[in-house]
C-alpha cells in the first residue's frame, strides 16, 4: 500500500526521478570525485522548478507544497546527496527563512530570483569556534546610522562561495547573548565578504562548504530580516524545516544503498548458492526496510504538516534522531553485505556512506534533537 499521494504529487515525483536518472546519476561519480559546485545541475534544477516547489506562485514559486519539495529532494539522494544538500541548504533553509520572516520588499528582491535559479541561496550560522556568537570570531552587526556593520567569521557555510544571497546571523546585542542574535539578508558580492577557504569534506563533497570573513560589511538598514532579537527564532523554524528534508536525502541514499546491496547479494554466490538466501543477509535487509518505510512515513508526515501549516518542530527533531540511528546502521549493513567490494571506491556505497554522515551528523549543540523532543514533552 502507497502513501495517499495526490495525482499532482505523483506526477512532481516522477518527474523528479526521470530528472534524476537522465541528469544527475550519469554525473554524480564525478561530481563526488572532484568536489566541484556542479553550476549546470543547478540551472537545471531551476529549469525544472524545483528552486521554488514550495513557495507562492506570487514570487516565482510552484507553490505545490513541502510534500512535493520532500518528494523531489528523496528522488535527487538516490543519486547525489550533494546535490539534494545544495537544493535542501537553498530552499528549506535560506528561501523558507526569507518567505517567513522577509518584508514584501525583500521577497520581491530575492525569492523571484531564487525561484528562477539566478540567486543560489546560503544560511550562514555556524562560526569557527564552539558555538555561534561566544567565540573571538563571532560575527557582530553594529548599527551605523541608518546601516549596519557587519564583522566576524562563519564557518560551514553550505553553498559558501557561490551562493548570491546570504541569511547571516549576526549579535546585534552583545550582552543578551543569543537573544541578542538578528538575521540579515547579505549579498554574496557585497564589499568585505570574502571566502578565507573552502573546506574538504569527507562526503558531499559537491556541495560546497566555505569559511567566510567579514570584513566591515556595510549593508542598508532594509536588510534587517524579521526584527531584532529574532535570530534564534528564525534558526529553530528553518533548521526543523532542513530537518525534514534532511530525513528525505537520508531516505533516497539509504534506499538507494539498500537497491545496491539487494543486487549484490542476489549475484554474489558463495557455497553455490547466492548470498541473499543466507538468514543473517535477509536478517540485515529486512531490518534496513524496515527502518527505511518508517523514517520515509515520518517524512512525509510532518513534510503534511509544514504544508498545512501545524506545528511541527517536534516532530522534525524525532526525524532528525531517527535519521541519525537508521542512516548510518543501513551503511554499515550494506558494507557488511557487500564486503571487500563495499568497501571499494570503485562501488557506489562508498560515497553513500561519505554522503549519509555528512547529512546527519550533529554540528552544533543548539540543534540536538533530544532536547527539542524532551521539551515537546515536558512543556
Amino acid at each position: 500500500m502507497g502513501y495517499p499521494f495526490t495525482e499532482e504529487q505523483e506526477i512532481i515525483q516522477q518527474t523528479a526521478r526521470e530528472f534524476t536518472q537522465e541528469y544527475i546519476e550519469p554525473v554524480a561519480a564525478e561530481i563526488d570525485r572532484t568536489a566541484l559546485h556542479p553550476q549546470e545541475i543547478v540551472h537545471s534544477l531551476a529549469e525544472q522548478g524545483f528552486m521554488g516547489t514550495f513557495l507562492p506562485g506570487d514570487f516565482g514559486g510552484a507553490e505545490a507544497g513541502f510534500l512535493s519539495y520532500a518528494l523531489i529532494i528523496e528522488e535527487i539522494s538516490k543519486s547525489s546527496g550533494a546535490v539534494a544538500s545544495i537544493l535542501n541548504h537553498h530552499a528549506a533553509m535560506a528561501a523558507y527563512s526569507i518567505n517567513a520572516w522577509g518584508s514584501k520588499e525583500q521577497k520581491e528582491q530575492y525569492l523571484t530570483a531564487m525561484c528562477e535559479g539566478e540567486l543560489l541561496g546560503a544560511f550562514a550560522f555556524y562560526e569557527p569556534d564552539a558555538a555561534p556568537g561566544v567565540g573571538e570570531h563571532k560575527v557582530i552587526a553594529r548599527k551605523d546610522g541608518d546601516a549596519y556593520i557587519l564583522s566576524g567569521r562563519k564557518c560551514y557555510v553550505a553553498n559558501g562561495g557561490v551562493a548570491g544571497i546570504y541569511v547571516v546571523f549576526a549579535l546585534t546585542d552583545l550582552g543578551a547573548g543569543l537573544k541578542g542574535m538578528s538575521a540579515f539578508l547579505v549579498d554574496g558580492d557585497a564589499p568585505g565578504l570574502s571566502v578565507a577557504r573552502t573546506i574538504k569534506k569527507m562526503g558531499l563533497r559537491g556541495c560546497q562548504s566555505a569559511e567566510l570573513i567579514f570584513d566591515n560589511v556595510k549593508i542598508p538598514q532594509s536588510s534587517l530580516l524579521g526584527t531584532e532579537g529574532a535570530g534564534m527564532a528564525i534558526v529553530a523554524k528553518a533548521q526543523a524545516a532542513a530537518s525534514v528534508a534532511e530525513g528525505a536525502i537520508v531516505v533516497g541514499i539509504a534506499q538507494a544503498a539498500m537497491d545496491d546491496a539487494v543486487e549484490y547479494g542476489k549475484q554474489r554466490i558463495q557455497f553455490k548458492q547466492p548470498i541473499a538466501r543466507f538468514p543473517a543477509i535477509q536478517t540485515m535487509l529486512a531490518e534496513m526496510a524496515t527502518n527505511i518505510h518508517m523514517l520515509r512515513l515520518a517524512v512525509y508526515h510532518a513534510a503534511g504538516l509544514i504544508e498545512n501549516d501545524e506545528p511541527f518542530t517536534a516532530e522534525a527533531a524525532m526525524i532528525k534522531l531517527f535519521a541519525a540511528r537508521i542512516g548510518q546502521s543501513a551503511l554499515i549493513d550494506v558494507v557488511q553485505i557487500e564486503g571487500g567490494y563495499g568497501y571499494s571506491e570503485d562501488m557506489a556505497v562508498s560515497r553513500y556512506f561519505r554522503d549519509i554522515k555528512g547529512v546527519v551528523i550533529k554540528t552544533c549543540s543548539v540543534d540536538f534533537p533530544e532536547t527539542v523532543i524532551a521539551k515537546s514533552l515536558l512543556d
